[in-house]
């Protein structure tokens, strides 16, 4: 008697710890999954966390609980932040309008950067916007209302000496240049003021060195910042 009572007690046992390293084993799945997804929204979760809640309780995950789980919930790997979004989004709107080799794409940690020569919009020495320079201006306004990033236009210039009865030095003449472009977006594009600012900077924040006629032309530019937006907790 006392052998058949100890064999049926180690198989009590022995159930109850298979039990419970199967509840160890889903839990710690659970929490891999978790630290796994970078980019996951309240309601994706829930789904992943009832399903799992399901296969601890006992209830097996049928197929159509498993279809309710969208397809693009996907781990962290493979997941994408907001600014490389907009960095595609930006990529993506230039090529398509060929404008590539017009506006080149700076990425910064203030945001992302439209880089425009100052020949595409100004005459040398003039801060009135060409003709031929409302077409590029044109694409860029489409993608503003796509986004809610604030837009910092910045005016650069080179180290050569300006005065004139109308730009005494290259302080006026950048700042009038991003005023410009910023006057363009507002007035003719229509777009909301309040989301706009506009800088001069003069030839004091250069990209590279004046040393040359080629270094002088890529620093004298204007700067379109897509000003990256901070996550904040809810």
């Amino acid at each position: 008697m006392s052998r058949k009572r100890k064999s049926k007690d180690e198989g009590l046992s022995s159930s109850w710890m298979d039990t419970y390293a199967d509840t160890i084993t889903l839990l710690l799945t659970f929490f891999i999954l978790l630290y796994t997804f970078s980019i996951v929204d309240n309601e994706k979760l829930k789904l992943v966390g009832a399903a799992l809640r399901g296969q601890v309780e006992g209830v097996p995950m049928t197929n159509e609980k498993l279809e309710d789980i969208p397809e693009d919930l996907t781990p962290g790997i493979g997941a994408k932040n907001p600014y490389d979004l907009l960095v595609e989004k930006v990529t993506d709107l230039l090529e398509k309008n060929n404008l590539s080799d017009d506006v080149k794409i700076r990425e910064e940690d203030a945001g992302v950067i439209l880089q425009l020569g100052d020949s595409i919009l100004f005459d040398t020495g003039q801060a009135e916007l060409k003709t031929g320079s409302y077409k590029i201006l044109d694409v860029i306004g489409t993608l503003i209302p796509q986004i809610d990033n604030e837009i910092m236009v910045q005016g650069h210039t080179d180290n050569r000496p300006i005065n004139s009865s109308k730009y005494p030095s290259n302080w006026e003449l950048s700042s009038a240049r991003a005023l410009a472009v910023v006057k363009y977006f507002i007035n003719e594009k229509g777009l909301s003021a309040n989301r706009f600012s506009g800088t001069g900077y003069g030839e004091y924040r250069p990209l590279v060195q004046n040393t040359s006629d080629e270094n002088m032309g890529i620093n004298r530019r204007v700067d379109i910042l897509i000003v990256q937006q901070k996550e904040t907790g809810e």
